[in-house]
């Protein structure tokens, strides 16, 4: 097991009814939940048979393959919603994991814990939780492979207010402190100046944007100075 899907097991609730796992890939996590005495159902999807086959090949070996339901799934189109309170998805972009949100309108019902680990565009994630009535309840990173991970977890609820650079950066706790989150920062400030050093050069520039883009880096610069806090611990 990789550090980042360590990770991801460490946030699923020990004691739930239900647990789904969308993008199931090799079927790491699902196995892994078996094997560690989670006692609620285990849901695996996957959009294309080939994963799913490589993921029930490995339950087989582990001899686990009772204890998991798989099934071909486009997102959440075959999870049942009564049977699960925790849903992980993990592994994919963050518009892809806001489309499979989208379609699956349920979970906007109150019960359910949200597992994300998106790839790219984190902050159209958190974006999404927080306006469609979700509360972010837990902050991870995890470096690996020069790669810096970002997870959440989010339930129903008042998340209270965040700042633009916290949808990039996250919800920050003292916790964080250390070199994952210098090397997010870093990377963060690198790709957002990257941004402004385009607009700069483009021959015409929306104004609104770039004083956008550029308030983030200057919010940026001041949470990796410290101290980590929360945009609404500092009002």
């Amino acid at each position: 097991m990789t550090k980042r899907l360590l990770q991801l097991c460490r946030l699923i609730p020990p004691n739930g009814n239900g647990f789904a796992d969308v993008g199931t890939d090799h079927g790491f996590v699902p196995v892994w939940l078996a094997n560690h005495g989670y006692s609620g159902r285990i849901y695996a999807f996957d959009i294309a048979e080939a994963p799913l086959n490589k993921a029930i090949s490995l339950a087989r070996e582990h001899m686990v393959d009772d204890r998991i339901c798989f099934s071909v799934s486009d997102g959440l189109d075959a999870c049942p919603p009564g049977l699960v309170d925790c849903i992980m998805i993990a592994g994919l972009g963050g518009d892809a994991i806001c489309r499979i949100l989208d379609r699956a309108e349920w979970i906007l019902d109150r019960g359910y814990t949200l597992i994300l680990q998106p790839m790219t565009h984190a902050e159209v994630v958190r974006y999404w939780l927080i306006h469609n009535g979700f509360r972010i309840t837990t902050e991870a990173l995890v470096s690996e492979d020069r790669h810096i991970y970002q997870f959440f977890t989010a339930r129903a609820g008042n998340c209270g207010a965040v700042s633009d650079a916290e949808y990039c950066t996250g919800i920050i706790h003292a916790d964080h402190i250390g070199e994952d989150i210098s090397i997010l920062y870093s990377d963060l400030m690198h790709r957002i100046e990257q941004k402004l050093v385009g607009m700069r050069r483009a021959d015409q520039v929306d104004s609104s944007t770039f004083r956008f883009y550029a308030g983030i880096k200057q919010e940026l610069e001041k949470l990796s100075a410290g101290p980590f806090t929360t945009a609404a611990e500092q009002d």
